[in-house]
């Protein structure tokens, strides 16, 4: 390559990289948001399905927005509910479905004693108001054909 060459492959590279610089300014990006999300807004992250209970009933008003719950691993596990993953809250105008799923145990086979009730506190972010409690593992799990979910309802809260 002679010098002629090189001279002119260098202004198409500098040109080149000036014009580059041309294109239009890219838009403007909103700032990231620091506000804390709600864990009840969390998508789900399935774990193994466990149905809840409620330890007193009569202590559940409209104005309510924590409910004392026992949880049950649903899956044979020798035994043991084991670590609970956060409660997921979806808000309906009619319901408050509640789910709390279980740590996968990654284990193998495990005798069926019948799994110990672990007490959750579930805190609402509104009070329950008029609506039916409903365990969430009972309308979208295997649960769902258990003794515990043959009525997933839990009553509507009382004034």
């Amino acid at each position: 390559m002679n010098g002629r060459q090189r001279d002119v492959l260098g202004i198409i590279l500098v040109a080149s990289v000036v014009l580059s610089g041309c294109a239009a300014a890219p838009a403007p990006q909103p700032p990231p948001t620091t506000a804390t999300p709600d864990p009840s807004d969390a998508p789900l992250v399935p774990g193994a399905p466990a149905t809840w209970q409620l330890i007193d009933p009569d202590s559940v008003t409209s104005d309510s927005t924590t409910l004392e719950v026992e949880v049950t691993r649903l899956d044979c596990a020798n035994g043991v509910t084991g670590e609970l993953l956060a409660p997921v809250v979806t808000y309906d105008a009619d319901r408050v479905t509640i789910r709390i799923d279980a740590e996968p145990t990654g284990s193998g086979a495990a005798n069926c004693l019948g799994n110990d009730a672990v007490p959750v506190t579930v805190t609402l972010r509104e009070p329950v108001g008029e609506r039916t409690l409903v365990d969430g593992a009972c309308i979208s799990t295997d649960a769902e054909r258990t003794a515990a979910c043959e009525s997933s309802e839990r009553g509507s809260a009382q004034s």
